[in-house]
């Protein structure tokens, strides 16, 4: 609904697979995303590397989707027009029992990607996007989104502000 495109690690069991409120639609395979690929994300008994390679090739397949809010848009003059942004969600504390492997493979196999249109944005939170940003390449393509002056603390990525307090900016 605000023009952007998930990809959930329902694997996990965490918020992707359906616990707090996650919007169910969230979970149906776009169209641009093959069945094999989209499996690899429920299946947890699959591999973790093969889990997050169907994340980095779903990610090469996304459509980029421009959103009109004008914070957005100022957000998205800074990461560059051309630019194909990958927002990474998750939880402060994993749940399965290879998430945190899965989230670091995971980055370590989109951080690879010589796409480099591909930029990451966080939401400066500890657990999963921490651990996602601290293994993601060097942390160039690493933005991680904050209300009005917060920092991560991560020491990776690039921190850019955005909404006076935590729900304006996930609303960003």
């Amino acid at each position: 609904e605000r023009g952007a495109t998930v990809v959930p690690l329902m694997r996990t069991g965490g918020a992707s697979s359906g616990m707090f409120d996650f919007p169910s639609g969230a979970k149906v395979q776009p169209n641009f995303a093959d069945k094999q690929h989209w499996s690899l994300l429920q299946n947890k008994d699959a591999p973790v590397d093969a889990s997050a390679k169907a994340v980095a090739d779903i990610v090469m397949k996304c459509p980029d989707k421009e959103t009109t809010v004008m914070e957005a848009h100022r957000l998205r003059c800074e990461l560059g027009h051309d630019a194909r942004i990958v927002c990474i969600l998750g939880g402060t504390e994993f749940k399965g029992d290879d998430s945190k492997e899965l989230v670091e493979n995971m980055a370590q196999k989109l951080g690879s990607l010589t796409d480099s249109k591909i930029k990451f944005v966080t939401g400066g939170m500890p657990g999963v996007q921490e651990t996602f940003a601290k293994h993601c390449g060097d942390g160039s393509r690493v933005w991680n989104l904050l209300p009005g002056g917060g920092s991560s603390g991560y020491g990776r990525g690039t921190d850019i502000h955005a909404g006076k307090n935590l729900e304006e900016r996930k609303t960003i």
